[in-house]
């Protein structure tokens, strides 16, 4: 619903850290203002919306540093108009789209188009990735300056390693006499390249090729170097290991302009989940053990971690349909994100507010930069409303839906060892527009 020429009162919704019942009110979709509310008699013109959010937190819009959206040229796995709509039905108002499709992000045409289906989608605001070497090959570099003015404020290679360090030096150069953040995942081009699986005891027994964690920390030692030699700025996206988070927090310290994410699912699951050849657990990134999640988690309360993103990975039914190494990788976050990340408060004992500023205030700051909000008074309106009490019960049919691929959809949290599941997104106000997750759209929006 278009809310752009509207007033909205949303009435005695928490925030933060906070039980203390508030009013928002969003006018020309912005925030006029957010107050303590005691009895909530305001009274507003008689056309206005007004929601009573009883029970409901209002938490600002996350912002996802990392999702694949399929489109263009795997739009049997996803589509830009369904992925974005589950990121904004999960609480992402904002999608920062990898540039691993066909054909790459490398060209104006390609950035466009992903606009545009991403325009007409209403859904989550889309950011398309520029692919930092032209159609990932890792030989020759895109336009990088002409894809940034397109809209693409940051580049990287997706999960294609980039074996040449000349051509990796140039590219940090060049993206560093235009101020471009490189979105680079540590993976070495040769160490485990064959792998499926984290290089430890689990897959010696199931007999899979394993990546072991000096493919992430020989590439991340390489990044490093070239960062303090160029003056890049450095975004190393979905780390995996304790020895990473060792390496980039030296990095830190040395004052290099690095910044990091860990992808959601890292946070939980581990190489042992892989037993009995379970494919739903099949990460490009690999869950490896459980002394580097346990780091991981400790990474992110220690602020050596800045971010987490999704790592959303969409897949049709057949891409399981295969031995465990020949299934291809990836995770649907969106579906079970907002259950996941209500269990990171107890498991990391932070507040709600700080993770949710790991998915939104941190993200923003290492796109560009910026500190605006979308949930404080003069602000343009982005964020949404949560409610905790909503149970979420499994739906094992769902596993057999493109992009439902998750082990949420075919094993019991108990059996994972996690808390019962529960939370769900029932307003997001973004871009001018409110949406309810799981409504249709009137025709005059």
């Amino acid at each position: 619903m278009n809310i752009a020429k509207q007033s909205v009162i949303i009435r005695n919704v928490r925030l933060p850290g906070d039980s203390t019942p508030h009013l928002i009110v969003l006018k020309d979709g912005r925030v006029e203002s957010l107050d303590q509310s005691s009895n909530g008699q305001t009274e507003y013109s008689a056309d206005s919306i007004e929601i009573n959010a009883a029970g409901m937190t209002a938490l600002p819009g996350m912002i996802d540093l990392y999702a694949r959206l399929r489109e263009p040229g795997l739009t049997r796995k996803g589509t830009i108009a369904r992925e974005s709509q589950a990121a904004l039905a999960a609480g992402f108002t904002c999608v920062l789209c990898a540039p691993d499709t066909q054909p790459a992000i490398d060209s104006v045409a390609t950035v466009e188009l992903v606009q545009h289906r991403a325009e007409v989608a209403n859904g989550a605001r889309v950011i398309p990735m520029a692919a930092l070497t032209v159609g990932l090959q890792g030989e020759q570099l895109s336009e990088l300056a002409t894809l940034q003015a397109a809209g693409c404020p940051v580049a990287g290679q997706a999960d294609h390693p980039l074996e040449s360090t000349t051509v990796l030096h140039s590219a940090m150069e060049y993206a560093a006499s235009f101020n471009m953040p490189l979105f680079m995942t540590a993976r070495d081009a040769q160490l485990g390249a064959s792998g499926c699986a984290h290089a430890g005891a689990m897959a010696t027994r199931l007999g899979l090729p394993g990546i072991p964690v000096a493919a992430e920390t020989v590439a991340l030692a390489r990044l490093l170097e070239l960062c303090s030699e160029t003056g890049c700025r450095l975004h190393i996206s979905r780390i995996s290991s304790a020895r990473a988070v060792q390496m980039v927090a030296a990095a830190k310290q040395q004052a290099l302009p690095v910044s990091c994410d860990v992808g959601l699912h890292h946070l939980f699951f581990t190489d042992e989940h892989l037993s009995g050849y379970d494919s739903s657990f099949h990460s490009a990134v690999p869950f490896r053990s459980h002394a580097d999640r346990d780091a991981l988690r400790q990474g992110l309360v220690d602020g050596v971690i800045d971010a987490i993103c999704s790592d959303h990975a969409p897949h049709d039914h057949d891409a399981s349909l295969a031995p465990f190494p020949a299934t291809e990788p990836g995770l649907a976050a969106y579906r079970w994100a907002i259950p996941l990340i209500l269990q990171l408060p107890d498991m990391l004992d932070l507040p709600l507010q700080q993770v949710i500023s790991k998915l939104s205030d941190a993200p923003r700051r290492i796109i560009n930069g910026s500190t605006e909000a979308g949930l404080q008074p003069g602000a343009a309106a982005d964020f949404f409303l949560l409610t905790e009490d909503h149970s979420i019960e499994q739906d094992i049919r769902a596993s057999t839906l493109a992009g439902h691929n998750h082990p949420l959809n075919i094993h019991d949290a108990r059996d994972l060892r996690l808390q019962p599941l529960r939370g769900r997104v029932t307003h997001v106000f973004s871009n001018g527009q409110m949406h309810v997750p799981g409504e249709k759209p009137a025709h005059n929006d």
